[in-house]
C-alpha cells in the first residue's frame, strides 16, 4: 500500500495551507559541508592529500524538541442519566452545518450481566448546538422495547443476527446520496455461514477465535441522513476485533481505509486495512504493536484515529494504553502525513485519569472525531468510569465530557532556551505567515524568509524582523512593519526561525 507521499522531494506543497508540528515532516534535518582554509567545499573523493579542513551544518535544527500537549477535561457533558441508559460509550462525533452530531453506543440494562452484554449493543443519537448542551430527540424511527418514542437509529432491533459493538459513523463524500453515511463494527457470524464465506474469500479470515460458536467479523450500513440505516447483510472481512473500529473515506488515496483492534503475538494492536469496495476488505495489517519502547504489561487497546479539523494531510490517533499492571487506561497521541507510516509524540499520555472517586477516576477513553469547539478550542469527547478498566462495575457508567486544547495546539515544537530550525522550501497560497505560538516573558520568536534561490529575501531577514513575544493564537509575521513575505508568485519559500524558551505550534499562511 504504498504512500501517495512517498519519494517527494522538496518543495513541498501544502495541501491544506498550514504547516502543524506534529512531526518533522515539513523541518530541514540540515546538510552537510567538510569545507578548506578557502571556505569552498573538499571533494568527497579525490588522490592529492586532504587538506585541513572544519565541518559545517547548515540549517541543522538545534535546541528544539516535539512535545505532546495534555488535554483538559471539562465535567460531563452527557451521563447515563441524560441519555436514558446504564451504561454508554463515546461514539462518534461529526460537526457538520453548525451542528455537533453524536452518535453514541449503549450496553442494555437487560443484557447486563448476561452473554448478550457488550454484543447487542444499541446506538442512539443526540446533537448540540454548542457542544456542551445536548438534546436527546424522540426519532420515532425504530422500535425499541416496545416503543418508537426514543433516540434509537441502529444496532438492537437492526442487527439482530450480527449484533453490534464498537462502531463508527463516517461521512463518504465519494457515495451517492443514499449511503453518503456508513456504520463499520463488530458483528458476529455462525460456523454455517463461516463455511459459505470460506469458499468465496478463503484468504480473508482471521484464524483468531475461528472455535467459537459465533466468529467475530466486522459489518458495515449504509444511511442517507446517519439517522435511517440499511445493515449491509454480508460481512466485510471476518476479523476479530474489539472497540473502537474506525472506518473512513480517504479522498487522497481514493479508497475506504479502516483501522480496527488486531492480534501481534497475543497481544493487543492497531491494525491497518484499505479497499475500493466498502463491501470487503482484506485482512488488516499490524500498525502498531506494544514494541520495545512500552512496558511487557502495556497493551495498545483502541486507537480513535481522526483528522486535525480543517485539514487533508494531518491524521491523527489516540490511541488508548492499557496498563495490565494498574488496570489503568490513558491515551496518547500518534501522527501521520498519510495515515500509513505512524509515529508517537514524544511527552507522555495526553489524557489521564482523574482523582480517585472521580467520575474518571478509573477510566477515560478517547472517542471518535476531533473537532472545533466554541472559545477558539478542539476537542473530542471521552467516556470516563469511576472505576478501573476490569473492575467489577456497576451502573450507571460512561459519562461524557470534552478533552481539550487551545486552537492547533495538540504539539509544541519547544526550544526550553535557544533553538532554531527551517522549513524545507514549502508551496501555498497566499503571502503572509500567520504564528500560533506562546513565549515566556523573557521570549521571542524571529523569522527570516529564503527565496528560491537559497538566498534571504530582501528586507525579510532576522534583522528585519520584528521580535514576537507573548501568547498567541494567530500572529502575522512582520518585517518592519510588513506583513508579505516578498516573494515571487508562485515561488518556493522557506522560513528559518530562531527561537528563545518558546512553543511553536503551526505556521498557516494566507
Amino acid at each position: 500500500m504504498p504512500s501517495p507521499l512517498h519519494g517527494n522531494r522538496p518543495p513541498f506543497r501544502l495541501p491544506s495551507n498550514i504547516l502543524y508540528f506534529h512531526d518533522w515532516r515539513y523541518v530541514n534535518h540540515g546538510s552537510v559541508a567538510w569545507l578548506g582554509p578557502d571556505g569552498k567545499g573538499v571533494p568527497m573523493w579525490g588522490l592529492d592529500p586532504a587538506p585541513p579542513m572544519h565541518y559545517e551544518h547548515p540549517d541543522l535544527p538545534l535546541g528544539v524538541r516535539l512535545v505532546a500537549q495534555k488535554a483538559r477535561k471539562t465535567e460531563p457533558v452527557l451521563t447515563p442519566q441524560q441519555a436514558g441508559e446504564l451504561f454508554i460509550f463515546a461514539g462518534t462525533l461529526i460537526h457538520e452545518e453548525g451542528r455537533y452530531r453524536l452518535w453514541y453506543d449503549c450496553w442494555p440494562k437487560e443484557d447486563i450481566g448476561t452473554d448478550r452484554m457488550g454484543v447487542f449493543n444499541i446506538v442512539r443519537y443526540a446533537e448540540s448546538d454548542n457542544g456542551m448542551d445536548w438534546k436527546i430527540p424522540s426519532l420515532g424511527l425504530v422500535e425499541y422495547q416496545g416503543s418508537r418514542d426514543n433516540n434509537v437509529v441502529y444496532g438492537g432491533p437492526l442487527t439482530p443476527e450480527t449484533g453490534y459493538h464498537g462502531g463508527c459513523v463516517f461521512k463518504d463524500p465519494s457515495a451517492p446520496p443514499d449511503e453518503q453515511y456508513k456504520a463499520f463494527y463488530l458483528g458476529s457470524i455462525s460456523q454455517e455461514q463461516l463455511a459459505r464465506y470460506r469458499e468465496q474469500r478463503p484468504d480473508d479470515v482471521d484464524p483468531f477465535h475461528l472455535h467459537a460458536k459465533r466468529v467475530a467479523a466486522l459489518f458495515g450500513g449504509v444511511s442517507p441522513d446517519g439517522l435511517r440505516w440499511t445493515p449491509l447483510p454480508e460481512p466485510l472481512v471476518v476479523q476479530t476485533s474489539d472497540t473502537h473500529n474506525v472506518c473512513t473515506y480517504d479522498a487522497q488515496r481514493g479508497k475506504y481505509v479502516a483501522y480496527v483492534r488486531s492480534w501481534y503475538f497475543n497481544r493487543r494492536t492497531i491494525g491497518r486495512t484499505e479497499s475500493d469496495d466498502f463491501r470487503r476488505f482484506p485482512l488488516p495489517e499490524e500498525l502498531v504493536w506494544p514494541n520495545a519502547t512500552v512496558e511487557p504489561y502495556d497493551l495498545w487497546y483502541a486507537n480513535a484515529k481522526t483528522m486535525m479539523p480543517g485539514t487533508s494531510d494531518y491524521h491523527l490517533m489516540f490511541p488508548l494504553r492499557w496498563r495490565i499492571i494498574d488496570d489503568r487506561f490513558d491515551f496518547h497521541l500518534a501522527t501521520s502525513p498519510d495515515g500509513i507510516v505512524w509515529g508517537f509524540v514524544p511527552g507522555g499520555p495526553v489524557c489521564e485519569p482523574g482523582e480517585p472517586g472521580a467520575w474518571d477516576g478509573g477510566v477515560v477513553a478517547p472517542g471518535l472525531g476531533l473537532v472545533d469547539l466554541p472559545g477558539d478550542r478542539i476537542g473530542i469527547l471521552v467516556a470516563g468510569s469511576p472505576v478501573p478498566h476490569k473492575h467489577p462495575r456497576r451502573p450507571p457508567l460512561g459519562a461524557l465530557a470534552w478533552a481539550w486544547w487551545p486552537k492547533g495546539r495538540l504539539v509544541a515544537l519547544r526550544a526550553e532556551t535557544e533553538g532554531s530550525l527551517t522549513t524545507w522550501p514549502l508551496l501555498f497560497e497566499g503571502r503572509t505567515a500567520h504564528l500560533n505560538f506562546r513565549t515566556s516573558m523573557a521570549g521571542y520568536v524571529k523569522v527570516e524568509a529564503v527565496g528560491p534561490n537559497g538566498k534571504v529575501l530582501p528586507g525579510r531577514s532576522f534583522e528585519d524582523c520584528d521580535i514576537m513575544s507573548g501568547d498567541h493564537l494567530d500572529h502575522v509575521v512582520t518585517w518592519r512593519g510588513q506583513a508579505d513575505m516578498g516573494h515571487p508568485e508562485g515561488a518556493a519559500v522557506a522560513l528559518r526561525f530562531r527561537l528563545r524558551c518558546a512553543d511553536l505550534y503551526s505556521i498557516a499562511f494566507r
